[in-house]
């Protein structure tokens, strides 16, 4: 491990050229609540808040006796820019910001994880504060204060007796290791109820700012400013990495109203703002390509993107090939929020290749009676000697990042088949199908047999549930759906919103005997499922027998993502 530190071994060293050499270019185009118009943040207006914001938390914070690497919470609602430059720096002053976004609806899962994670500050938006007390379940406290809007550093930077040096530079950046905890993000999915914490070191993160994404980009070539979306929430982890890597290479980001853009407004940021590289998730682009299927304006707007990258679930296999056909630049990418991403397409093919400083290695799936139609699967990892891997704590002994993820081999390239063991990737995350089995197990002992969670690459998960009792009526059913979500309120409430099933009619209440089994153990017969309708075969482990057997059912009440 390196524990030289250093100022340049922090990710903000990676901006400070961009600072000198576009000052007057725009940076960031903030979202203002119209189809038609945004407001304008340049590079230097940028720097000048980074580095006001920089000093009022040095000062705000200095009472309180930090030490280097102490964890500071952030509660933000995503949606700002300022959110950004918060965390960016307190990050600055050698402190690690821990981000919870306004996906967090549950304060004391927020507290809880700051107590874990030894925080010693939390930082709270103005959105979150009626929600939050100093006190944490253990009873601890925890010094709260409230987060800086951007009118408020405006008022900083204004305020200041020479605003012209207001200039970020190596020495007023804390120094730090490589292996140093930089961030501390969580997973997208739950186990019991809480996420997990995913720290993120700084030789992770510039390996990805200063090595990846500059490697993903495709520049205008008229040699124009390069521009982009932002991908949702700015406090998650894919946004920030983002935001980081336009400042690095002097691109413009524009600030979407949702992840799923409205056809309007992205046409009026194709037209007005000429943008040249989309990140999209793979649902939210197929919706804009159905729309370019009826619509001549926004086929064309698609056709003049540089590059179209998708992200999380697969693309639909029809979507794909309209756009591979129409001369539509679609790139698909994967990648996880421990590694960053991994694997990227070219613009004619959806055969996955490692992306140039990324390092994925591919290792044989060990679990051969799970493999689909002897076909041989590789489980993607990471060695833990690379930059672009975890902490050591989140490796295996045998010295890699495990992903979970599956692929097969095509050519030279790779497709994603699935995940092994007992999570389900849907369109909001990830879902422990076990804790959710389990749980429903034991607070429905009476009324259950049997369960399993069901949903992979749909909008929500659902649960097929073998009654305990034979011959129900229809009432029964309905009676009995309702029951188990009464039942399991107080659970849910602790999980992120995509991993719930709150609603009963995603409750399929079905006679004992019903779900498919194995002849040796009578246990829930798992077995591979290719859905023939995407572009990248999803053969996912375990549930897809189930799904096989409701697969109109799952259509009616929980469409595919």
């Amino acid at each position: 491990m390196s524990s030289e530190r250093s100022a340049e071994h922090h990710y903000v060293s990676l901006l400070i050229a961009s600072f000198r050499k576009y000052p007057e270019a725009p940076a960031f185009l903030p979202y203002i609540g119209r189809d038609d118009a945004w407001e304008r943040v340049t590079y230097r207006e940028i720097e000048q808040r980074l580095v006001a914001t920089q000093t009022y938390w040095r000062d705000t914070l200095a009472p309180l006796n930090l030490q280097p690497r102490d964890v500071v919470g952030f509660w933000l609602t995503g949606r700002k820019l300022s959110d950004l430059l918060n965390t960016i720096a307190v990050c600055a002053l050698g402190y690690v910001p821990q981000y919870f976004s306004g996906y967090f609806g549950n304060s004391s899962v927020v507290l809880d994880l700051l107590a874990k994670s030894g925080g010693k500050v939390f930082i709270v938006d103005p959105n979150f504060e009626a929600q939050v007390t100093n006190v944490r379940s253990d009873g601890s406290s925890v010094p709260r204060f409230r987060t800086l809007e951007y009118g408020d550093m405006t008022r900083l930077v204004s305020q200041s007796t020479a605003p012209e040096k207001l200039i970020l530079d190596l020495a007023s950046v804390a120094p730090v290791a490589r292996d140093d905890v930089a961030a501390l993000f969580h997973s997208s999915g739950t186990t019991g109820g809480t996420p997990k914490i995913i720290p993120s070191t700084f030789k992770m993160i510039t390996s990805m700012v200063g090595g990846k994404w500059p490697n993903i980009l495709v520049r205008p070539a008229d040699g124009r400013q390069p521009v982009m979306n932002t991908l949702g929430n700015v406090a998650h982890i894919g946004s920030i990495h983002l935001f980081l890597g336009s400042i690095h290479v002097g691109a413009c980001m524009v600030q979407t109203s949702s992840m799923d853009i409205p056809d309007k407004e992205f046409l009026n940021i194709v037209r007005m703002h000429r943008l040249s590289t989309v990140v999209l998730y793979a649902t939210f682009l197929g919706r804009l390509i159905n729309s370019a299927q009826q619509d001549p304006e926004m086929k064309d707007a698609l056709k003049s993107i540089d590059q179209i990258i998708h992200t999380g679930v697969a693309l639909h296999k029809e979507e794909e090939e309209w756009a591979y056909a129409n001369g539509i630049k679609i790139v698909t990418s994967y990648g996880t929020t421990e590694t960053a991403p991994l694997l990227k397409s070219t613009t004619e093919s959806p055969i996955l290749y490692p992306i140039p400083g990324a390092n994925p290695v591919f290792l044989p799936y060990q679990d051969q009676d799970k493999s689909a139609d002897g076909v041989q699967l590789y489980e993607v990892v990471v060695p833990s000697t690379a930059d672009d891997c975890p902490p050591p704590e989140m490796c295996g002994e045998d010295g890699y990042y495990h992903t979970n993820d599956l692929f097969e081999k095509v050519g030279d390239g790779w497709v994603y088949r699935g995940r092994g063991g007992d999570w389900i990737k849907i369109l909001g995350g990830f879902c422990d199908t076990k804790n959710v089995e389990d749980t429903v197990r034991k607070l429905c002992s009476n009324l259950v047999h049997d369960v399993v969670m069901v949903g992979t690459g749909r909008m929500y998960p659902v649960l097929i549930v073998e009654s305990a009792a034979s011959g129900l009526s229809e009432e029964d059913r309905k009676r009995i759906s309702q029951e188990i979500v009464d039942r399991t309120a107080e659970f849910n409430r602790r999980l992120f919103i995509h991993e719930r099933v709150e609603d009963p009619k995603r409750v399929f209440v079905v006679e004992k005997g019903t779900l498919p089994r194995t002849k040796e153990k009578g246990n829930i017969r798992y077995v591979f499922l290719g859905f023939v309708r995407r572009a990248v075969v999803n053969v996912h482990p375990r549930r897809a027998a189930t799904e096989e057997l409701f697969e109109k059912e799952l259509d009616l009440v929980s469409e595919r993502a």
